[in-house]
């Protein structure tokens, strides 16, 4: 067997060891069970999204301290490809991917007062379907293709419709999607945005948007640098 194998496993299970310490804010002699524990109680997404394979390294770390045949023999020999992927998650932990590493973009907004010709306009052009509205410098909803369908479809039914003179006001109005949002920082962790929409998901709704703001405020349309919809969870799901 590969003793130098035994030995690198070693050394990156203990800096493994560390990384989820400082993740956990716990001492970092803190047992690794007793960390994985830490994880659940203080429900840390980051740690526990790596849970089964923390739990892994840390039953064959086991294995190799506690059943040793001899000091240049040891029961089991950790495959490179195990290591490797120990490093991977380390730094994952280390440094997890925020929604700034993924989803900043130019954000395209509309004022109340536009017509709503300029956001059937944009949905040609830009291949999107929602958007931020503003009454000149405050966020007051977000119009999406959804909203825009059943205000056309009432004023169809009502034998009623003017695209050219209809503003988004208009629209707004009864878009009972106009608040399925939330404003998030930059530096927010995708592990948060899974689970923002995992509890969105559970609770039935389906169309949700993430407006990503420097330190999570808006008070102009400059504020804005992203929009997370739930078509990017894919992408997230794939960066973890």
């Amino acid at each position: 067997m590969k003793q130098e194998n035994v030995s690198e496993f070693m050394h990156v299970f203990n800096e493994l060891q560390k990384v989820v310490a400082a993740q956990l804010k716990e001492d970092p002699d803190t047992n690794f069970g007793s960390l994985i524990y830490a994880a659940e109680e203080k429900q840390d997404k980051v740690v526990l999204t790596y849970k089964s394979q923390l739990d892994l390294y840390r039953r064959f770390r086991n294995i190799l301290v506690h059943s040793t045949i001899n000091e240049n023999e040891s029961i089991a020999d950790p495959s490179q490809s195990l290591i490797d992927v120990m490093k991977q998650i380390s730094e994952k932990i280390k440094h997890p991917k925020t929604v700034s590493d993924l989803f900043l973009e130019k954000v395209i907004h509309f004022n109340l007062k536009d017509p709503l010709s300029d956001v059937l306009e944009a949905i040609k052009d830009n291949q999107i379907s929602q958007f931020p509205v503003f009454q000149e410098q405050r966020l007051v909803g977000m119009i999406s293709e959804n909203g825009i369908t059943n205000f056309l479809a009432h004023s169809i039914k009502d034998d009623w419709i003017s695209i050219s003179g209809t503003t988004i006001e208009e629209v707004l109005e009864n878009d009972h999607e106009r608040d399925s949002y939330e404003i998030i920082p930059a530096d927010q962790s995708i592990f948060d945005i899974e689970a923002i929409y995992s509890r969105k998901i559970e609770e039935g709704i389906i169309a949700y948007f993430l407006l990503i703001a420097k330190d999570g405020k808006v008070t102009e349309p400059s504020d804005l640098l992203g929009i997370i919809t739930p078509w990017d969870i894919p992408e997230i799901i794939e960066n973890k």
